[in-house]
Parts: structure tokens; sequence; C-alpha cells
């Protein structure tokens, strides 16, 4: 009798490590050569920060000061 064959996983699990792996920081070092000229402004102001919080635009707690 044939065995069953599983479907494959369209995603992989979300786990902190994966979703970190997607910062600017983390992928930038590696593919500098092969990305546009980027700059990081920091620190963003208090103001801008407002802003992005009305857009809507969520940055995760605990990741604001990671790589200063």
């Amino acid at each position: 009798m044939p065995t069953a064959i599983s479907a494959p996983t369209l995603f992989p699990t979300l786990t902190p490590e994966y979703i970190l792996s997607f910062q600017f920081s983390s992928w930038f070092p590696i593919f500098f050569r092969l990305s546009i000229r980027s700059t990081i402004i920091r620190p963003l102001s208090q103001e801008f920060c407002e802003y992005l919080d009305s857009d809507g635009v969520m940055v995760p707690e605990g990741s604001e000061d990671l790589f200063v």
C-alpha cells in the first residue's frame, strides 16, 4: 500500500529569529554590495515616531535600539 505524501509547508514557522532576520541591520552587512545606497537615520525624533504610530505603522517593542 502506498504511503501518504505530506504537502510541503508554504510558510516557515515564524520564530523570533526568523522575523528578526528581515531587519535591515541583519541582512545589509551581508548584501551591502548588492543593495542600493542606504542611510540609517538615528535617533528618530519623538514627533516622527508619533507620526508613524498615528499612521498604523508599528515598530515591535524592544527593536528600537537593538543596533545603536
